[in-house]
């Protein structure tokens, strides 16, 4: 058990954890793109692997190896390390190897005014996560509006708050702004680019105007990687103190 710098109370993982954290992130994955989810599947750790891949909707082995590394922050030597040559049957199997190279979080419980009170425990430590991903905190109250902070910090919401309770926090709806539909755009018009450059000797009006309308949408999408999103929503959740009191029903506190 260590104590980490988001005054969270870091314990090992469970496989239990690990399959809550599995199906929440799938979960969220699909409101991201704001596509309605498959068919719930129930799944425990003793159905078979391939209902727990169905679920995670992973189609195939990069996505059992690359998903996990993103949504636990896995570092690939150890990750390949313990998958490589593993039989996963079960989901259990998948479940037990994660675990061994993660921790879960537990939030400690805080006195104020000499009794303990769990929902401000979360919110100090949604705070100092915040802290962590570079927000300015000094000034978020449990009346503070959240759509600010989950517009900006819409991974840190998605990541390590999230995983203070996995399944809390409602389907997020997010509204980027555009920055999917100009990737998407941009790499369609790799193509005729890419035809253009191999023709050019005896069609090079076609490919200067392919290259221009390219460079144009580079130039379109300057900076999306880091611009923060238009709108990022959880269901009813407005503030701080929403959120606390919902992650505060389900998340583990240590005295």
């Amino acid at each position: 058990m260590q104590q980490t710098s988001s005054s969270l109370i870091e314990v090992p993982a469970t496989p239990e954890y690990v399959l809550e954290v599995l199906l929440d992130q799938a979960r969220q994955e699909w409101s991201k793109l704001s596509c309605t989810p498959p068919d719930p599947i129930l799944v425990t750790l003793d159905s078979p692997f391939e209902e727990l891949c169905e679920a995670c909707d992973f189609e195939d082995s990069e996505d059992i190896y690359f998903c996990p590394i993103t949504w636990f922050d896995l570092k690939y030597n150890e990750w390949d390390a313990v998958l490589s040559g593993s039989v996963l049957e079960s989901s259990r199997d998948y479940c037990e190897i994660i675990a061994s190279l993660i921790t879960m979080p537990q939030i400690p419980l805080r006195s104020f005014c000499g009794k303990t009170c769990q929902p401000a425990s979360v919110f100090l430590s949604i705070r100092a996560l915040l802290q962590e991903a570079g927000a300015d905190v000094k000034d978020i109250a449990p009346s503070t509006s959240l759509k600010e902070f989950t517009r900006c910090y819409t991974e840190t919401f998605l990541g390590p708050i999230a995983k203070l309770a996995p399944g809390s926090l409602p389907d997020v709806d997010l509204d980027d702004g555009g920055k999917f539909r100009r990737e998407m755009i941009k790499g369609l018009w790799s193509i005729p680019v890419l035809i253009g450059f191999l023709i050019k000797s005896w069609a090079p009006l076609y490919f200067v105007i392919v290259l221009l309308v390219y460079l144009k949408l580079i130039l379109d999408s300057w900076g999306d990687e880091t611009a923060p999103n238009a709108r990022v929503d959880f269901g009813e959740l407005r503030t701080f103190r929403d959120l606390s009191e919902l992650i505060a029903q389900r998340a583990v506190f240590q005295a």
